[in-house]
């Protein structure tokens, strides 16, 4: 089973961590033969020609792109109508950018959706969309030991400046930190933190519960709708806490610092979770599955 797997990489000589290059790797371990193909600028997106898919005996084209590029949808269009590829698209960050995916949907055999309401539009629609919420890349967002002993941060956060900081700054002082993290950084900061502050503008399961649960952090986020169906994934009280307003939040905020046990406990709850079922071996071999059944199907239909 040979892949070719298309991504945007804007810094392609780097050598550090992206989540495509973490993903490609755990394809590697579950046996895929893959041929990275990144792509630097998506308004100048030119992939293999269709006789070079073929000399390298290419079966499965997959796509990780978030947002929309014409250059890429007439690529895929062109690959489509003279090979037999499964074409598999990754949907990057719906529902935020749902309608900038409606092409590259068409386009395809089969399509990700991190976001479980996103899933079940496309399906509605007549596509093969499949819910494939976010992973945390163990090699990236992992406790570390001095980190984890001593947690001298009660919040931390790497959201910016959304709603919530200021008050938070106000309260908490210095044991809450806002910081923008890149690669490895990563699981320093989560690591020195007992809960992970997050606030989904869109009202979206963002990837960043995952990875600070991975690191050993209590998820403190927003109340998200039903429809995001997060709760499947991270208990109300048993893996992760919730919060309604800024009332709310503050009242949890509260329960937290005085109970530190619990605190712990669904730190505990969160991380076993995500490390059970959502990393990025885990997403690797649901994809995997996925495109072994899509082939027999094929096979069969012949």
């Amino acid at each position: 089973m040979r892949w070719c797997f298309v991504y945007h990489d804007p810094q392609p000589s780097s050598e550090g961590w992206t989540l495509p290059r973490g993903f490609a790797e755990a394809l590697k371990a579950e046996g895929v033969q893959l041929w990275s193909y990144p792509f630097k600028d998506p308004s100048h997106v030119r992939l293999p020609s269709c006789d070079e898919l073929r000399q390298q005996e290419v079966t499965v084209l997959l796509v990780f792109y978030a947002g929309r590029s014409l250059e890429l949808e007439a690529e895929l269009l062109r690959i489509r109508k003279e090979t037999n590829l499964i074409i598999v698209n990754e949907l990057g960050d719906e529902p935020q950018t749902r309608q900038l995916n409606a092409v590259r949907v068409q386009l395809s055999d089969i399509c990700l959706s991190p976001d479980a309401n996103s899933s079940l539009h496309w399906r509605q629609l007549g596509s093969h969309c499949v819910w494939f919420t976010h992973w945390a890349d163990t090699k990236t967002f992992y406790p570390i030991a001095d980190q984890k002993a001593r947690k001298p941060y009660f919040v931390v956060t790497t959201m910016g400046r959304r709603k919530y900081d200021r008050i938070l700054r106000l309260i908490l002082r210095k044991k809450y930190v806002n910081q923008r993290c890149i690669g490895l950084e990563n699981a320093v900061f989560f690591s020195s933190g007992k809960i992970a502050f997050q606030y989904a503008r869109w009202n979206e399961i963002t990837r960043r519960l995952f990875e600070s649960a991975a690191c050993g952090c209590c998820i403190l986020t927003n109340q998200l709708p039903e429809k995001t169906r997060v709760a499947e994934i991270f208990p109300p009280n048993f893996a992760a806490i919730y919060y309604t307003n800024l009332f709310s939040l503050l009242y949890k905020l509260i329960i937290l610092a005085l109970s530190p046990d619990f605190c712990k406990n669904c730190a505990s709850n969160g991380q076993r979770i995500v490390l059970k079922s959502h990393t990025e071996s885990a997403r690797a071999k649901q994809l995997v599955q996925l495109l072994q059944l899509i082939q027999l199907n094929k096979a069969l239909s012949l």
